[in-house]
Order: structure tokens, then sequence, then C-alpha cells
């Protein structure tokens, strides 16, 4: 699940990551971080690495935000990027692992089953002076086909089921302060809040401050300080449903299976008013 900077450097310099490996850089910022993903990803970046957008790797018929897309749309998208079933997709983010879990479960949703996270990302490969481009790679367009595990994905109605259940435990990984309500969306027009019975456990908690992973013992130290419960189906939630991949990345990598991303969000939670919150 995470490769280090250390081992792909060997297969660059072997040349063995010719072998139908693809790199992706899925950097992706806030609309109030006044970056520009595409950009920095033109200026540099890893050698051969194609721009993953989550931006348009998504349901273009959606009002929400990234929204999960359909399988002939991911088929699409993963055939402009001459990516095929049997790739060993590698994804990366600039600053350190960011938002490169959301391109992981997007993959992993649609049945792709070598996919992995860069650990430390851009920033980590850099470090050991691994060598960057600006070339914009060719890519040949592939042959994709997807198959979508539902189980991976909560939408609003299992959202609104859960709250009536005791199977499920809902995890928001926003900030402390946007979980309380007491801290601006970053998104004009939604409400603040959470959504009613859910734990609040930020998605940066399990990330250190060099923009690595924690270790299995580490987050399963911080899951048990924030009264996660281990024997239920977990729904990790957030914004608008990129760093709640975090959080079910962190899961997997312990080996608790039964998760499934909230897709919506707080941007859906958050903007119809017949839904409950709490502050």
């Amino acid at each position: 699940m995470l490769v280090e900077a250390s081992e792909l450097i060997k297969s660059y310099k072997n040349r063995t990551w010719q072998n139908n490996i693809i790199i992706l850089d899925a950097s992706w910022y806030l609309p109030n971080q006044n970056r520009n993903a595409f950009a920095e990803y033109k200026n540099t970046h890893i050698p051969h690495a194609l721009y993953f957008d989550i931006d348009k790797v998504c349901d273009i018929d959606s009002d929400l935000p990234h929204t999960v897309p359909t399988e002939s749309q991911f088929e699409n998208n993963m055939e402009e990027l001459g990516i095929n079933n049997k790739s060993h997709i590698i994804i990366y983010s600039r600053d350190g692992i960011g938002t490169s879990p959301r391109a992981w479960w997007l993959c992993k949703l649609f049945g792709h089953q070598n996919v992995s996270i860069l650990n430390g990302g851009l920033k980590a490969w850099l470090e050991i002076y691994g060598p960057d481009s600006k070339n914009m790679p060719k890519v040949t367009k592939s042959i994709y086909k997807a198959k979508q595990n539902k189980d991976l994905l909560a939408t609003h109605k299992a959202i609104t089921d859960s709250l009536n259940s005791n199977e499920y435990q809902i995890v928001d990984a926003r900030s402390i302060g946007r979980f309380k309500g007491i801290e601006d969306e970053p998104r004009p027009g939604l409400r603040k809040g959470h959504i009613p019975n859910s734990i609040n456990i930020p998605f940066n908690f399990f990330i250190d401050k060099n923009g690595y992973f924690l270790k299995k013992n580490e987050i399963i130290k911080i899951l048990k300080s924030n009264k996660f419960n281990f024997n239920k189906t977990t729904i990790p939630t957030c914004g608008s449903g990129v760093t709640a991949c975090v959080l079910g990345f962190a899961l997997e990598l312990i080996g608790k299976n039964n998760w499934q991303v909230y897709d919506g969000s707080w941007s859906e939670w958050g903007s119809m008013e017949e839904n409950l919150i709490e502050l």
C-alpha cells in the first residue's frame, strides 16, 4: 500500500518501473488555498508522472464537488491516462501524503488491484535527490474496464439510515474547529457543525510533520485515544470526500476493512436544510 521513495528510486535507476508502472500526481487544494495544482505539476514532477485531476475524474453532471464518476466516466479517465487493469499505479501529492488517498480510493472503488501511495510524496522523492522534470509525458490511450465496489461508498441515504443504527460509526476528518462549528467552511453557503452522533478525528492526526503516514501502532493508538470503535463499520467523512480517504487508507493500513467513504460529505450534508446537524 505504501511505497517509500527509496524503493521507487531503485526502480527508476534500474529502469524496472517501465514494466507497467504508472506514476500519478494527484495533488489538489481547497479553493481558499490559492494554489494551482496542475501549474505546479507542469513546473515540477517525477519524470514520466501524469497528472490525476480530482476535479475531472468525477461525475461531471453532479452539482457537488468532484463526486464519484460513473463506471464509464472512470474508464474513460483511465484510458486517457494510458492506464490498463494490470498497471501498478503509484500516487503522490506534492507536499506529503496530501490528497493522494483520494485518488487511491477512487482506483480501489473501481476495482483496480495494484495501487499504492508514495509515502512522503514528491517532497520525499526530492529529499533523496530523485530527479524532477517539466516534460509532459506522451500517453498512448489504453483499454480499461471498471467495476464499482459499492461496499466502499456511503451515500446520503446510508448516512440517514446510520443515524438509527448502532452498526455504524461516522468519523469526521475535518479540523476540530470546523467539526465544532467555530471555524468558517471554505465553501460559501454551507452551514456549520457536523453530522449527528459522529466523532472527530482530523485527517492530519495520521500524518507526521514531514508528510509521512504514521506507523501502524501509532495509528491504532490515535484511534483508541479518540473513542474509535473497532467493531463497527466506519464511515469516514470530511468536507468534500477528499481527506476522508486519508482515514480510509489508515484503516486499510491497519487491517480494518469494513469502512466506506461518504463521498458527498459536508458539502452535501451541510447544504441540505432538512438534514439534522450538531455543534
